[in-house]
């Protein structure tokens, strides 16, 4: 997702939950050629241009856009909002745990763990990692056990004043503890997490995050310290541009490219600096006027994958006329999603379909469509909820109850086309039900910040699924009940017992089917709050110079940063 979505976790397996933006391995699709429309690709296709990095030319530049410059780098904190931007210019410098397939199968990566088990040991679930002992932080401390106990401590919710991202799975772990050595991790869970996997990456120095100071404030404006295969040269807060290089002391496989750009450019210029070749590559997703410049750029290649990824609108359940369930249902029944998915989508080579699921896109594994009636565009049924609710229709042609109208403001990012045109589809929807739709224009680096400071009353953004994609573990975060204020990434600020309960459930299964299921329960559970409605699937089409390798649609695999380069 561009500027306006929430994308889900870091390049690899990134335990965080959903990351916010605004907006079987295949080639690339040529150089200005269409791709192929979405019912071409199976859950297991991508597009990301592979060649044999010895083959690629070595050295050169990679100029990577992102959508703002950070406060927070460290994503394990909430006040990161976990947003894509961030994901990606920290995924080259840090520790993670494992390298997933285009169809989605997990293998250890060796950089930094030799070995993983899990097995039941006097009945408490254990996992034992072996560490890479090659391993280091930049500031030449041992990538060591400690390190896993520190992220474990800032993350399982015991201590609130952890602003933490995401609590799910950490919450379960008893213990974090040394094996036979500082390389061998011992940790022991009170109860079984079926997303074991999904733990411990991005991974933080303990030196840095070890204390409630360090995790809140020693990635405040800076990366003090990494330990991955390029390393922090500069970091310009006027410019907004993070300039990463190879890391000398890195021990793993050379990086093909000598430097990566990571630079802030706003969404609705991106196009044209991708045109001007100011950056190498433009996540192009659901923006149609992009795809068609980006096809006319000479010497691009438009790539094309089915991911983990979602367009979504936001209620705030705390807003003083969303706190009525029967209203928010009634917002629900007044959109016409296959509206908005065609006026988005039209022109690009994807299906258009509803996504009726708020844990499962389209093409995963155990996707049902658990919308019922509120998944059902009927303007009817909507009024019908409103007039119940006690909110009646007035010869202006809005609601009011009490006196007061109803009246709610929809916050968009600025510099956004596709949320801008979301926003004139749904203020005649929402007029037709009786309800008045304002439009404020959030600027690109404060919009994420009135969203987690709650200044909204309906948003729009994307989700970006984490790869692997741990369902439970992408979107926990998302809809659990806020504890003590801490609303974590539960952006709507609503949540219940029974959802609760079933996500928790969800999150003890060790049985695949089992767990499926009781992910689906959860989520028809989620419908009836109707906080979040899944708008559609988000396409990731990414227009790339034809000459970039092993970049581009991922789907379900995971970015392997040391192999991305030029072809020669």
């Amino acid at each position: 997702m561009s500027r306006n979505t929430v994308k889900l976790a870091t390049a690899v397996a990134l335990s965080a939950g959903l990351v916010l933006s605004a907006t079987a391995c295949g080639s690339g699709s040529g150089s200005g050629t269409p791709a192929p429309t979405h019912s071409a690709y199976a859950a297991s296709a991508n597009q990301i241009n592979p060649v044999d990095p010895s083959s690629l030319k070595q050295g050169g530049t990679l100029n990577f856009p992102v959508d703002q410059y950070s406060s927070q780098w460290n994503v394990l904190n909430a006040d990161s909002q976990n947003e894509l931007s961030i994901v990606n210019t920290m995924a080259p410098l840090l520790p993670s745990l494992y390298h997933s397939s285009a169809d989605n199968k997990l293998t250890p990566n060796t950089d930094y763990l030799t070995g993983v088990t899990t097995a039941m040991v006097n009945g408490k679930m254990v996992s034992t990692y072996e560490l890479n002992p090659k391993g280091k932080w930049s500031d030449g401390t041992p990538i060591s056990w400690k390190d896993f106990q520190a992220v474990w401590q800032s993350s399982n919710g015991t201590n609130p004043k952890y602003n933490a991202t995401s609590t799910t799975g950490y919450s379960q772990v008893a213990s974090v503890a040394q094996g036979k050595d500082q390389f061998e991790v011992v940790v022991t869970y009170s109860s079984p997490f079926a997303d074991w996997q999904s733990l411990f990456s991005p991974l933080y120095p303990a030196s840095q995050i070890g204390t409630l100071d360090g995790f809140n404030n020693s990635y405040k404006d800076k990366i003090p310290v990494t330990a991955g295969p390029f390393k922090i040269q500069s970091m310009n807060p006027t410019t907004k541009v993070v300039t990463e290089v190879r890391d000398p002391n890195w021990w793993g496989s050379k990086p093909v490219l000598d430097q990566i750009n990571f630079r802030t450019i706003d969404a609705q210029t991106e196009p044209s600096a991708f045109a001007s070749g100011e950056i190498d590559l433009t996540d192009i997703g659901p923006q149609v006027s992009a795809y068609k410049k980006a096809k006319t750029v000479s010497g691009t290649d438009i790539r094309v994958a089915g991911a983990p990824n979602l367009r979504q609108l936001l209620l705030n359940g705390q807003s003083p006329m969303l706190t009525d369930q029967n209203v928010r249902q009634a917002i629900f029944q007044g959109i016409n999603r296959i509206a908005i998915g065609q006026s988005d989508l039209s022109g690009l080579p994807w299906d258009i379909q509803s996504l009726n699921n708020h844990f499962l896109v389209n093409n995963a594994n155990g996707y049902a469509d658990n919308a019922g009636d509120l998944g059902k565009y009927d303007p009817s049924a909507a009024g019908a909820k409103l007039d119940a609710a006690g909110w009646k229709m007035g010869s202006n042609g809005y609601r009011s109850k009490g006196g007061k109208e109803l009246d709610l403001t929809l916050e968009i990012p600025a510099g956004t086309p596709v949320a801008t045109n979301e926003s004139q589809l749904l203020v005649p929807m929402m007029k037709s039900i009786g309800i008045k739709l304002s439009v404020t224009i959030g600027a690109q680096d404060q919009f994420f910040n009135d969203v987690q400071a709650g200044k909204f009353d309906m948003t729009i953004f994307s989700g970006i699924g984490a790869i692997p994609f741990f369902p439970l573990t992408n979107s926990q975060a998302s809809f659990q009940a806020p504890v003590k204020g801490n609303i974590g990434q539960n952006f709507s600020r609503l949540g219940s017992p029974e959802l609760d309960a079933a996500m928790n459930k969800a999150g003890t299964d060790t049985d695949s089917a089992t767990y499926l299921a009781d992910i689906n329960k959860a989520d028809s559970l989620l419908w009836q709050l109707a906080v979040n409605l899944p708008l559609y699937q988000r396409p990731q089409i990414v227009g790339a110079k034809s000459t970039l390798a092993n970049y581009g649609a991922f789907g379900f695999q995971d970015t392997d940063w040391t192999k991305i380069g030029f072809t020669k």
